[in-house]
């Protein structure tokens, strides 16, 4: 007995082996094995040695290698030879041919002939990738290597501010110019070329070696002289590691004499917008709005803006002090906030008429934000507001499909304070039927999880309102001192909560600080992410179930951690009614939202069960 000529339908039947073996959790492998095996199936060449099948797309050394073991497991049970590597080169079942040449032509003269063709076939040469000169990759190099990116990792943020000038293209998106697209997206080209490594989270960037002599290159050609050259230290923020010292809030007082609070209102969520003594002439600025009192210059007699940053540590994280009147406020709005298709730039138009600082950009949580941008070195911070803006028939529609509560658990991980859902109260034909729900749902925003409401008619009313909220944060700001983080190594967004009430309740309590994490760090670690625990990938899968809420989801979870654990108690029911009723009999009487009725239970194991 010998192996046959061709031995494609083996590859196929032991890759059907492999993904039986997979568990649910492997739910990426049995999508890459699932289609290896297809791409096989759809090719009509001659394989005989595993490594033939690395020309199939699709299927690289770990699946060949697999495939070997496999073979030669199956060499040893019809007890045949296990076939030689060394032959790989010039074996004839390399050679794309049919099975009528296999048969008609001598196997010697094929060897022959393919031995011919190999060595006469010139190796490619791989062309060594060299950004072009002002372009996005060129900045970026150039930016690292000014910031000593070799010694340390540095953020986007600063890249972004040392590479412009680099580059005659903008570095990041703008969306008011329908420029969608920023240079900095050439950094994926020198990830993959290892001239760049990204690690951390927020993300941080430093030069490889093989990056550090390219950028030098690209210095040395084009004649670049660096302000840091002849300089010790670096000015960028990131670069203060070597003298920070630990300091608590006693500490810090003590050091830089930070003010206490004054005695006042705990929160402004309950002014009444009606009530700002707003300019009559739309024309006029924010300045004239506040009584002439200007927050855009500092004013503070002898000392420098660069003076006023301390820089410091707390249980590991960095943070700086930003003086009251160091920084401008002013509110940034998702690029998919609209009036309608055809009026795209109305809010931006809008803000502009009443001059109103702005910017537009894509947001990775919420529609607008209120962020404060330090005078002297650019930085920005997000503040404790944070708005939601939804139309009713869009509020209706998030609800029916889940949306709603999805968002909701994203906006409670901001940590902010004072978060807003403005509602438009456009009516639509798609809300007929969901009053009550819409009912149910502003209750739930209002009394149970605690957020507040903006509700207006149009959108123009909603630009009045939003001006009117910015001028109450201006005057609040201008009282105010805060607190910047620069955290290194968040894991995902509830570190990104736990870390910032830590700082509050040191910092916050009794002072004039607020405690804000980087726009940087807001926009890294708020998005919806790709990469999530199989805790959350298991609550995404159940409710896509119609009728799973996330509070049913997360009921089911914590009961069965993952979808594995849930389908085997469904294989352990000893019959299909049982199986209807198992989550009915373990989540019935459970509380409010996270009660599972026999219905739901039901449908629930359908899904699950379904063969």
């Amino acid at each position: 007995m010998s192996l046959p000529n061709n031995l494609k339908s083996f590859y196929v039947q032991w890759l059907d082996e492999f993904i039986e073996r997979l568990t649910p959790r492997q739910e990426q492998l049995n999508l890459t094995y699932n289609k290896a095996k297809r791409n096989l199936e759809d090719t009509d060449d001659i394989f005989y040695y595993p490594q033939d099948l690395k020309k199939v797309k699709g299927i690289g050394t770990t699946i060949v290698n697999r495939l070997e073991k496999r073979l030669e497991e199956y060499c040893k049970e019809i007890n045949v030879p296990v076939p030689d590597k060394s032959e790989l080169v010039g074996s004839p079942r390399k050679r794309k041919v049919t099975a009528l040449r296999i048969n008609t032509v001598d196997q010697n003269d094929t060897v022959r002939e393919l031995n011919e063709n190999i060595t006469q076939t010139k190796k490619r040469k791989v062309k060594e990738y060299i950004p072009k000169k002002r372009s996005g990759g060129y900045g970026i190099m150039l930016g690292l290597l000014e910031l000593k990116a070799y010694r340390r990792s540095v953020t986007k943020e600063d890249i972004i501010q040392v590479g412009q000038k680099y580059i005659s293209v903008s570095m990041i998106p703008n969306h008011s110019t329908k420029e969608f697209y920023g240079a900095w997206s050439s950094i994926s080209s020198l990830k993959k070329h290892e001239l760049v490594l990204e690690e951390g989270k927020p993300r941080r960037y430093t030069l490889t070696e093989k990056g550090v002599q390219l950028a030098k290159t690209l210095k040395l050609a084009d004649n670049l002289v660096f302000d840091t050259d002849d300089k010790t230290e670096n000015p960028i923020n990131g670069d203060f590691e070597d003298t920070e010292v630990s300091a608590d809030l006693s500490m810090l007082l003590k050091s830089n004499k930070v003010e206490t609070a004054e005695k006042r209102d705990s929160s402004f969520i309950e002014t009444t917008f009606q009530n700002i003594n707003l300019s009559k002439n739309p024309n006029t600025g924010d300045n004239d709005t506040l009584n002439n009192t200007s927050f855009d210059a500092a004013t503070d007699s002898g000392l420098s803006e660069s003076q006023r940053i301390v820089r410091r540590r707390f249980e590991g994280i960095s943070y700086e002090i930003w003086k009251s009147n160091t920084f401008e406020i002013y509110p940034i709005i998702d690029y998919r906030e609209i009036k309608s298709q055809n009026d795209r730039e109305f809010f931006s138009n809008a803000f502009a008429r009443k001059n109103m600082k702005h910017e537009i950009r894509q947001l990775s949580l919420g529609d607008i934000v209120w962020v404060a941008k330090n005078k002297t070195t650019g930085t920005l911070c997000i503040l404790n507001t944070i708005i939601e803006r939804k139309r009713l028939d869009d509020l209706a529609m998030s609800i029916r499909d889940n949306r709603f509560i999805e968002q909701k658990n994203r906006l409670e991980n901001s940590g902010c304070n004072y978060k807003y859902y403005l509602i438009e109260e456009i009516m639509s034909s798609s809300i007929s039927n969901m009053s009550e729900a819409l009912k149910t749902a502003l209750w739930s925003i209002l009394i149970y999880y605690r957020f507040s409401i903006i509700r207006t008619s149009s959108s123009e009313q909603t630009v009045d309102k939003l001006h009117a909220l910015h001028t109450v944060l201006r005057r609040e700001y201008s009282k105010k001192d805060l607190l910047v983080l620069f955290p290194k190594s968040l894991e995902n967004q509830q570190d990104y909560r736990t870390s910032l009430q830590r700082f509050k309740l040191e910092f916050s309590q009794g002072t004039n600080i607020e405690c804000c994490h980087t726009f940087e760090t807001f926009q890294d670690i708020m998005g919806k992410r790709d990469m999530r625990t199989v805790g959350e990938l298991t609550i995404q899968i159940l409710m896509y179930v119609k009728g799973v809420s996330l509070e049913k989801a997360v009921a089911i979870q914590a009961l069965y951690p993952t979808l594995n654990h849930l389908l085997c108690a469904y294989r352990s029911c000893k019959s299909n009614l049982e199986a209807k009723q198992l989550l009915y009999m373990k989540l019935g009487n459970a509380p409010g939202n996270k009660r599972i009725t026999k219905v739901l239970s039901a449908k629930i194991a359908d899904v699950f069960t379904a063969d």
